[in-house]
Formats: structure tokens, C-alpha cells, sequence
């Protein structure tokens, strides 16, 4: 055998490995449209609360006004996320997509030029009428990736999507002040406007196929059979509850007690900011690590994983120093990651097409189920606990079930059991 045969022999043994594997991500340029639209989305949704709560602040505004504003946005969510997810399972993806988007921007595009005569008081709904098309989009971009995807790139194409969600949300402060600085906040908001128009117009060149026409119930009907898929699924079941206990124990108290923690031993508030960008700095690495490496027990290496996450509120209930406080919240964004990609993944692989909406907006809704629960409890739990054993029961609450999780039949792998 010559050399130039063997060397023949080898670029096809290497086409056939990655023709086998789906090739790579710009092999599907209707993919990469999606995740440009996705990713100019992304960096609007987080410039728009930045811009309008400074804005009431340089009204004369103070906290309470900023609150509402920002949970405007959270309430939104959490009503619209069913919805949209019905919606997903209905309609052509790419419609809905284009459709949220362009109503964004059009909702800022009238914001910015009557924001001189709006009252503050009418400001929290203008995040609401935002936040409602983000919660439209989410579904219906999560569950229309696997139909321009192969199987074997999924991990891959979700990574690239993490990676501009967190990029958005590591930089999405930092670009809404310095617009608001610069230019002032009525540009920033026709700017913002600008950018959902660009991810509508990245999208309008996809093209998806319409979910199957299934015999339609109403909205609460189509939420009950997702519900049925995803019971028939005890697997899923139990890391839904899992990541809502996440939340609530952890997340919630290391949110709520971290500003507190931050002026009391760090001097103030740019520990505090340090501290919350470390998280979506150590998310980057796990989106980077989750699209190459494939485990077979993905669902073993998530939730094991997820047991790191107890350092975030640990970290805070001894006065440890900055630095270490810093590294133990950028080891919980890069967990949290690990597993959001790979959860992601394994859902899209597990439920039919046209249960894919609705299982992905009960995902987002049982995950944010407790959280508000957990945040009004944090003041009765220290009053009770005191800020240190708060912190540390909501660690214990963490690793201990992600570990009970683990038990559950179908965990280790992200798929039902002998499948």
C-alpha cells in the first residue's frame, strides 16, 4: 500500500467520522442565523432594565421604584412562559421568534420617544410587555434547535447558545450604563430597539417545519399533556424538583444575604458587582468544556456537579476573604453551566417535537417555582438562624440533594432506564 493511499485512507476515515458525527456547527448555516438572532436578543433583554431603572434614578426615584421595574420584568416570565410554550408546540417556531422580536422592538422603539411624558409609575409595565415577548422567544428557540441541528451536535449548538446568554448577562450591565453614560437613556433604548430588529431579521432565512397538527386542547389542556409526558419520565421529574430546591435554598439566600455580606466585610458594593460577574465568568469554561466533552453518564457528571453549587451560599457564612469568595461563586457558574447544557440536550432528545414547548416552559417554571418563596424567607430564617447558619443550611440543602437525586432511576444518564 502506497503512502498516498493511506493518506487517502485517512481523510476518508476522518470525513466518514465526521459525517457520522454531524459534521461540525458551520456545516448548518441555519443554525448559526438562530444563534445570531438569539444572541442580539440576548444582549437586549439584559440593556433594557439597566437603562430604564437608571432612568428612574436620575428621575429622583429610589429602591422601591427600581424594584418594581426589575420585577416588571420577572412576573412577565413567569406568567407568559406556558403560553409561549403552548404557542411553540402550535405554531412554526421561527414565526414566533420573529414575532417576539420585532414586537420588542417595537414596544422600545415607542418607549424611547414618549419616555418624557410616561410617568415612572408606568414603567414596571413596560418591562412586563418586554419581559412577556422574551418569555414567548424562550420556548420556542430552545425547542426549535434540535430541527436544524443533527443529534450528535446538540451539546455543541446549546453550548454556542449558553455561551451568548452568559456573555449578554456578563456584559449586559456594563453595556447599559456605559450607553446611559455616553448618549444618554432615550438613544440607549432606541439603540436597545435596533438590536431586536437585528435578531428578527437573523431569523426571517430560517425555515422550520410546522409542529404536528395533533388534535388541539385549550391552553391549561395542552399544559396537562406535558405534564403526562414528563411523569411518564421520573427522571426528569426528579431533577426538576432537584434545581428548584437549588434555588430555592441556595440561590435564594446567597442572593439576598450577598450585598449584606459585601459591605459588612468587603467595603461595598464593587465586591458586590465583582462577585456576581465571577459567576458568569465561570460559566464560559463549562459552555466551552460541556460542547466537547460527551460523557455517557451525563446526568452522573451534572448532578455531582451541581454538589459544588453548596460553596456559593458556604462561601458566604464565614468571613472568608474576597478572593476566595470569588473563586467559589465562578466554580458555581461553571457547575450550574455543565449541567444547563447538557439538561438542555437530554430534554430536546427525550420528548417528541411537539411536546418540546411545553416541556421546556415547565422546566423554566418549576426550576423559578420557589424562588420568590425562597427570597421571602431569608429574613425569617436568619432571624431565626441566624445570617451564618442560614447560609449554611441552605449549602446542606443544595449538596444533599443533588446527591439524593443520583437515586432516582434514569438520573445517571439523562434517559429513561435501558433505553
Amino acid at each position: 500500500m502506497t503512502e498516498d493511499t493511506t493518506a487517502a485512507g485517512r481523510v476518508d476515515e476522518d470525513a466518514a467520522r465526521d459525517a457520522s458525527a454531524g459534521g461540525k456547527l458551520r456545516d448548518h448555516p441555519q443554525f448559526l442565523r438562530m444563534w445570531a438572532g438569539q444572541a442580539s436578543g440576548a444582549v437586549g433583554d439584559q440593556v433594557f432594565p439597566v437603562a430604564l431603572s437608571l432612568y428612574v434614578l436620575h428621575e429622583g426615584g429610589g429602591a422601591a421604584q427600581v424594584g418594581l421595574v426589575l420585577a416588571g420584568r420577572a412576573v412577565a416570565l413567569v406568567v407568559c412562559l406556558l403560553v409561549g410554550g403552548v404557542i411553540a408546540d402550535r405554531l412554526r417556531r421561527t414565526r414566533i421568534l420573529i414575532a417576539a422580536d420585532g414586537f420588542r422592538a417595537v414596544v422600545l422603539l415607542a418607549t424611547a420617544l414618549c419616555l418624557p411624558w410616561l410617568p415612572l409609575g408606568l414603567l414596571p409595565l413596560v418591562t412586563a410587555v418586554v419581559g412577556a415577548g422574551e418569555a414567548l422567544s424562550r420556548p420556542a428557540s430552545r425547542s426549535l434547535l434540535p430541527n436544524l441541528l443533527p443529534d450528535a451536535l446538540l451539546e455543541r449548538g446549546n453550548a454556542l447558545v449558553s455561551a451568548a446568554q452568559r456573555s449578554a448577562a456578563v456584559c449586559g450591565a456594563l453595556v447599559g450604563v456605559t450607553a446611559v453614560t455616553l448618549i444618554g437613556v432615550r438613544p440607549a433604548l432606541l439603540v436597545t430597539s435596533a438590536v431586536f430588529a437585528l435578531a428578527a431579521f437573523c431569523v426571517l432565512r430560517v425555515s422550520d417545519s410546522k409542529p404536528s397538527a395533533a388534535a388541539r386542547a385549550s391552553v391549561l389542556g395542552e399544559a396537562a399533556a406535558g405534564l403526562r409526558a414528563i411523569r411518564r419520565r421520573p427522571w426528569v421529574m426528579a431533577v426538576m424538583g432537584t434545581v428548584c430546591l437549588h434555588l430555592f435554598a441556595g440561590s435564594a439566600t446567597a442572593l439576598t444575604l450577598l450585598p449584606i455580606v459585601a459591605r459588612r466585610d468587603f467595603g461595598g458594593d464593587v465586591a458586590y458587582g465583582a462577585v456576581l460577574a465571577a459567576m458568569g465568568v465561570g460559566a464560559l469554561p463549562a459552555i466551552a468544556l460541556a460542547g466537547r466533552w460527551q460523557p455517557k453518564a451525563r446526568g452522573a457528571v451534572s448532578m455531582l456537579a451541581l454538589t459544588g453549587y453548596a460553596l456559593v451560599p458556604l462561601s458566604l457564612a464565614a468571613p472568608f476573604p474576597l478572593p476566595v469568595v470569588i473563586l467559589c461563586f465562578a466554580l458555581g457558574g461553571f457547575v450550574v453551566e455543565l449541567y444547563f447544557v447538557y439538561w438542555l440536550s437530554a430534554l430536546q432528545r427525550a420528548f417528541p417535537d411537539e411536546l418540546l414547548g411545553k416541556v421546556f416552559a415547565l422546566d423554566q417554571l418549576g426550576a423559578y417555582a420557589l424562588l420568590p418563596v425562597g427570597f421571602a424567607l431569608v429574613g425569617p430564617m436568619v432571624a431565626w438562624l441566624g445570617m451564618t447558619g442560614t447560609l449554611v443550611a441552605g449549602g446542606v440543602v443544595v449538596a444533599a440533594s443533588s446527591l439524593l437525586c443520583l437515586a432516582v432511576p434514569g438520573v445517571a444518564r439523562f434517559e429513561n432506564p435501558g433505553a
